[in-house]
């Protein structure tokens, strides 16, 4: 069984980022050697890191880091995973707040007293969308990607972004607004099918991770 987990950066309930990785999931979900969670951190309370280093010499094997707040939560489902996809819209040209607050707070697996690099060897897939072209989605990506490499991951692309995958959410990227449709991102084609190859990546690369692993454990 593969555990696919998807983490959503943006503010917006039910926004175009949301949308646009349901989407990417939703192509997968019905794979039955496949276990697939969304995360959306709109409306949940992220604090951001305060540089404490509690977890240096405190940290405990269900205490991750001294604050108490939804990140708690999201720890052991980052430890379960074996392919992470995080995707953030591009907030004044780089990732949002929201999501460089998760990015920060997982220095609590970097130099923890319990846990050291145990996101290492797994397979992580950037998505972002902007407004408009040049809005920052190469960007954000790349910024996405840097938590993957800190981290000891196995870094994933789409084939058709270099870094991931990408998507607009106004008419061929130009940045001309329209009320309808809501979910506008999903009239992107090349967006979308540049997501939902993502999500197939990740998903290879982790099934190849795993069979290695097993094949090792037979030595």
């Amino acid at each position: 069984m593969i555990k696919l987990l998807g983490i959503s950066g943006s503010r917006v309930k039910n926004g175009n980022m949301e949308a646009l990785l349901k989407e990417a999931f939703w192509h997968v979900q019905q794979n039955q050697e496949l276990q697939t969670e969304l995360i959306y951190l709109a409306g949940k309370e992220i604090n951001p890191c305060n540089h404490c280093n509690w977890w240096i010499k405190s940290q405990t094997e269900d205490k991750y880091c001294t604050q108490d707040d939804d990140m708690s939560a999201i720890y052991p489902k980052l430890l379960e995973a074996d392919g992470i996809i995080v995707a953030s819209p591009s907030h004044f040209g780089r990732l949002s707040g929201s999501m460089a607050d998760l990015i920060d707070r997982s220095r609590a697996f970097i130099h923890g007293k319990v846990y050291k690099l145990p996101l290492k060897n797994k397979i992580g897939g950037a998505m972002a969308l902007a407004f408009f072209r040049g809005g920052g989605i190469e960007t954000t990506l790349s910024s996405l990607n840097l938590f993957f490499f800190v981290h000891q991951m196995i870094v994933a692309n789409s084939g058709l972004y270099q870094l991931g995958a990408g998507a607009y959410t106004s008419p061929d990227g130009k940045g001309r607004f329209q009320k309808e449709p809501r979910h506008s991102v999903l009239e992107d084609e090349l967006g979308v099918l540049s997501a939902r190859m993502l999500v197939d990546r990740v998903v290879e690369l982790a099934q190849i991770v795993k069979a290695g692993s097993k094949t090792l454990e037979g030595k």
